[in-house]
């Protein structure tokens, strides 16, 4: 999660203490008041908002820098307040880590399916690119073994989208057929 964290930050245009602060909201926004464990800081004018802003990137700057542990009920909202690109890339692997797919549930209403299918566009693109800058040369060799990596890390991000549009369609299907068949019973 932290090296996708420092990717982000790299790459994004967010900076360390940006993305601790939208930590700290996305966090706030999903823990209860009661239940948090970490207690980032808000302020109510530019003085406190300053002074949050700066305790808060300590605080994250502390958890990545293996001083503080990372809480468990933080794992969720530091993923969700990444941007996309890092979020999916970190949702990915955390999922695969214990053995799982990373297929989302598709939402069923039809401007779903235009994404779903948008990503598995998206998707095939990056396996192919992946798979044809080993081919590029003719042959496969022992340098060819990161391109074989992010080859095999893109077929299961494809597998991934394939598996969520498959379960849009099949979805559909499942709420249509019943329908169909009543209605042909008429």
């Amino acid at each position: 999660m932290f090296r996708h964290t420092t990717d982000a930050i790299r790459n994004s245009g967010h900076t360390d203490s940006s993305l601790a602060q939208a930590i700290a909201e996305q966090y706030m926004a999903d823990v209860a008041p009661g239940e948090r464990i970490v207690q980032f800081h808000a302020g109510d004018d530019a003085d406190s908002v300053e002074r949050a802003l700066k305790a808060n990137a300590q605080l994250v700057g502390r958890i990545r820098n293996g001083t503080v542990k990372m809480p468990v009920d933080l794992e969720e909202s530091w993923v969700r307040a990444l941007p996309p690109h890092w979020r999916d890339a970190c949702s990915r692997e955390l999922v695969q880590r214990y053995g799982f797919l990373g297929a989302r549930i598709p939402l069923m209403e039809p401007h779903a399916g235009v994404l779903a299918v948008a990503r598995l566009s998206v998707e095939f693109g990056h396996t192919l690119e992946a798979i044809t800058n080993v081919l590029a040369d003719g042959r496969i060799c022992p340098k060819d073994i990161p391109e074989l990596r992010r080859a095999l890390d893109e077929i299961g991000q494809l597998e991934a989208e394939l598996i969520t549009a498959k379960r849009y369609v099949s979805g559909h299907l499942h709420d249509l057929a019943p329908r169909a068949v009543q209605g042909a019973q008429a």
